[in-house]
């Protein structure tokens, strides 16, 4: 695992700090476009409380269909800090409704994401489902997965563990821990503007926290092992169990086993999955499942969300961080890469030709 960074960290707290004060300058923006309404809901997991939001489409009286938003890693509210905003309006112009919650200990939800595994996440993803199901009054609702980095550790699990679920979308999904620990670290050195020489001697130190990681070593004993880094941002002892518990995660052999319709997509200069490698992997395992039918595409030139970019650099990664906010609060559809909703709405318009 990468050695975090403290400037980058710093970006990230400053972050989520002016988040607030965008999403309140920006939502009087969207409001007038919105082509659905919101429902605040609550449903139960783990003995916590999670709350989110049912997006329900405007000129829809019968709702048939509904998409289901799992996150990515960290601290998510239901909408992505606005970057589900374009998502939503689209689907719901198709006649679904999106149901989306804050991540445990996020917003208004109780608990703490940092202390779930991947397969914590895929029964979380199955109350919500049947929260929609026998408490919202959708009992007989079509119900799509889409779901975006992390979360394509997720939905593989839940569409394997269900029988009620028609598809799943993943966006930027990751294929194995490790590998995609490594590449975004290098990725975000790189970006930084380190030689090679510097950039091999951090791959070594985060070699060696990997060991750690192994072994089951406790949180002291990584603390006392990057002590002598005045570099390197200690990761929360939370955070720390985090990763202990899904060091090994890996995606294929949910892939393989997947029987429901796949659409998989990737951003050419994604600095946190590799996508030529995770589209190939895509493809391979699909081909290997039952999957009725499956698309896997790159875009160009799009990054990690799918938003257009020229660079491969982190989302957090200085001022980058500011402008990404700033695109997408007020960018609308046009922050996305050429084609990303387009594919997202010819899929669902051949899933209905094929499934209805």
């Amino acid at each position: 695992m990468t050695a975090k960074r403290r400037s980058p960290i710093t970006t990230r707290l400053l972050t989520g700090l002016a988040i607030a004060v965008l999403a309140l300058g920006a939502l009087t923006t969207v409001a007038e476009e919105e082509p659905f309404e919101r429902r605040e809901i609550r449903f139960m997991h783990g003995g916590n409380t999670l709350q989110g939001v049912l997006i329900l489409p405007a000129t829809i009286k019968e709702i048939t269909s509904c998409m289901v938003f799992v996150h990515g890693s960290g601290n998510t509210p239901r909408d992505a800090y606005g970057y589900y905003e374009s998502i939503w309006r689209l689907f719901a112009r198709k006649g679904w409704c999106s149901l989306s919650w804050d991540k445990p200990g996020v917003g208004g939800s109780g608990g703490d994401w940092r202390s779930q595994s991947m397969e914590d996440r895929a029964t979380e993803t199955s109350s919500a489902i049947e929260f929609l199901r026998n408490t919202a009054g959708f009992e007989s609702v079509k119900i799509g997965l889409i779901g975006f980095s992390q979360a394509g550790w997720v939905m593989p699990k839940v569409a394997n563990q269900r029988e009620d679920i028609a598809f799943m979308i993943s966006v930027s999904g990751a294929v194995n821990w490790m590998e995609q620990s490594r590449y975004s670290g290098r990725k975000r050195m790189e970006a930084e503007g380190m030689s090679e020489q510097e950039i091999k001697a951090e791959e070594r130190a985060a070699a060696s926290i990997d060991a750690l990681l192994q072994n089951d070593a406790p949180y002291q004993t990584y603390l006392a092992h990057i002590a002598e880094d005045s570099n390197t941002e200690p990761m929360s002892e939370a955070f720390w169990g985090f990763a202990k518990r899904n060091q090994y995660v890996d995606v294929r052999a949910d892939l393989r086993a997947i029987n429901v319709p796949v659409l998989a997509l990737f951003g050419s200069h994604d600095a946190y999955v590799e996508p030529v490698s995770s589209a190939a992997t895509y493809r391979a395992e699909l081909n290997r499942s039952a999957a009725p039918f499956f698309e896997v595409r790159i875009f160009d030139r799009a990054d990690h969300g799918l938003m257009k970019t020229n660079d491969i650099k982190p989302a957090h990664q200085g001022i980058e961080a500011w402008f990404k906010l700033l695109s997408i609060w007020f960018g609308g559809d046009d922050i996305f890469a050429e084609g990303f909703l387009d594919s997202m709405a010819a899929w669902l318009d051949r899933f209905a030709d094929q499934e209805g």
